[in-house]
C-alpha cells in the first residue's frame, strides 16, 4: 500500500491525506492532544519529518482541558496527524462529550476539531525556530458556542547540546478568544531534556529512541512529564497535571520516504 502512495506526486499526496484526516480516517515531540508536535499542553517550533503520519489515543485528566470545556469530569480523546512538509502540520483531533441522554449519564458525542501550524523559520545556529498555529479552526471566525480548545499562538524554539544531553528551550504566547478560556491567555513555555543515549540506542533502527523529560508552564500552572519512542513507531507519554491530574496516552507514528 505504501508503495503506491510513494509513486503518486506530491501534490496527490498533500490532498489525498488532508482529504483523509478530514473525514476521520486515520512520533516523538507530540503534543499528543492535539496531533501535532510539541511538549505536553504547550505548543512548539518543532515539526516532524516530512510525510510523518501520527494516531493516537490518550486519557484527558479534568485539569488538563480548557476552562470551557463541560467541567466536572476526565475525558478520552483520539488524534490523526500528519506534517505535510517539514514547514507545515496538521491534525484532526476529537474529545468525548458526556451528558445525560435518557435518564443515562455517558459518553454521547464528541467534539471534533481541526489545527493547523506553520513553521516559516527554521532552526539555525543562532536563532531560534518559529512556528504560528491555529488549533481549533472555524472557516467563519472564532466561535463562543463550541471552540472548547481554540487558540492562536505564537512559538520559538531553540536546542542547546550540553555534555550528555539536549535542553530545547521553547517560549509562547497564545490567544484564546473566548473569555471563558481568558485564564489560558498569554506567555506558555517549557524546558525539555533529551539525555544522549549509548552507541546501541542512538541508531534510527535502534528500540529506544530519544526519552524526553518535559517541565512546562500553561499559563495556569505546571505540569511535569516523559515521553518516548519504542521500537520506531510505538510512542508513549506521561504527564502530572499542576501536581495533582495524570494525562497521557498511546500513538503510532509512520514515516513515508518522499
Amino acid at each position: 500500500m505504501f508503495a503506491g502512495i510513494v509513486n503518486i506526486t506530491k501534490t496527490k499526496r498533500f490532498f489525498l491525506t488532508l482529504f483523509l484526516i478530514c473525514f476521520n480516517v486515520l512520533y516523538i515531540k507530540a503534543q499528543e492532544y492535539n496531533g501535532t508536535t510539541g511538549l505536553l499542553h504547550v505548543p512548539s517550533a518543532e515539526t516532524d519529518s516530512a510525510g510523518t503520519f501520527r494516531g493516537a489515543g490518550m486519557f484527558l485528566g479534568e485539569r488538563f482541558l480548557p476552562s470551557k470545556f463541560p467541567s466536572g469530569y476526565n475525558t478520552f480523546g483520539y488524534v490523526v496527524g500528519f506534517t505535510a512538509w517539514t514547514w507545515l502540520e496538521m491534525s484532526y483531533a476529537a474529545s468525548l462529550l458526556r451528558y445525560e441522554v435518557d435518564g443515562k449519564l455517558g459518553f454521547h458525542n464528541e467534539d471534533r476539531r481541526l489545527n493547523v501550524k506553520f513553521r516559516p523559520l527554521k532552526e539555525g545556529k543562532w536563532w531560534p525556530a518559529v512556528a504560528i498555529g491555529w488549533d481549533d479552526i472555524n472557516p467563519r471566525g472564532f466561535s463562543e458556542k463550541n471552540g472548547y480548545f481554540q487558540n492562536l499562538y505564537l512559538v520559538a524554539s531553540k536546542h542547546f547540546d550540553i555534555k550528555g544531553f539536549e535542553l530545547g528551550a521553547h517560549l509562547a504566547y497564545r490567544y484564546y478568544p473566548s473569555d471563558k478560556n481568558r485564564d489560558r491567555r498569554g506567555v506558555a513555555g517549557g524546558v525539555t531534556f533529551v539525555p544522549r543515549l549509548g552507541e546501541s540506542l542512538q541508531g534510527p533502527r535502534a528500540w529506544l529512541q530519544r526519552p524526553r523529560f518535559i517541565v512546562e508552564w500553561d499559563g495556569i500552572g505546571v505540569n511535569v512529564g516523559a515521553d518516548v519512542l519504542l521500537w520506531r513507531h510505538l510512542f508513549i507519554q506521561a504527564a502530572l497535571i499542576h501536581g495533582q491530574g495524570f494525562t497521557g496516552g498511546l500513538a503510532y507514528h509512520y514515516t513515508i520516504k518522499f
